[in-house]
């Protein structure tokens, strides 16, 4: 497989943030943490697209390509095990004040080699980023309400004043 070529000093920290969020994981070799780039928006149209197990229709393709022509310095990352796409995550960066994950979505297949980790490792890629470009805040906008104790347990906390009752917080 071919990989994004980082050019940019934001992409450079990108894909910086994703080797540490790997060799934090202990996952291994075949891990990746990559920008979302063609190989991933491909995948993604191949195999999650028309699954019936998601459970959101967001198009990544779409979202991933709007996210980065608008926001140039997303936060934005494709997870791989080996040639498996397991996970996207997509969300703005405020310079100043915070990294926002916005659209987090883990392969639909309930076997894929990642199941129950892709959270894990998005938030420890989300996270070294956010301490990369020296942010105070980490955000994660529009959570499912079924999946905030999961972030409690990561050391988020409700953030109702963030304009929603959904969004969380960790400083």
């Amino acid at each position: 497989m071919r990989r994004p070529v980082a050019r940019s000093a934001h992409a450079k920290r990108l894909t910086l943030a994703g080797v540490l969020a790997v060799a934090k994981s202990g996952l291994g070799p075949d891990i990746r943490c990559e920008i979302i780039a063609s190989v991933a928006r491909s995948a993604f149209t191949e195999t999650w697209l028309a699954h019936p197990g998601r459970p959101v229709d967001w198009d990544w393709a779409a979202l991933s390509a709007g996210f980065q022509n608008n926001h140039p310095k997303c936060f934005n990352a494709a997870i791989w095990y080996d040639e498996t796409l397991c996970g996207l995550a997509i969300g703005a960066v405020n310079q100043d004040r915070f990294v926002a994950l916005d659209f987090l979505e883990g392969n639909p297949d309930p076997t894929h080699p990642l199941k129950g980790r892709v959270i894990e490792i998005v938030l420890t890629m989300a996270e070294a980023y956010r301490q990369l470009i020296v942010v105070p805040e980490l955000r994660l906008h529009h959570v499912d309400p079924d999946l905030i104790p999961l972030y409690k347990r990561q050391g988020f906390a409700l953030a109702p004043d963030l304009a929603g009752s959904h969004h969380m917080v960790r400083r």
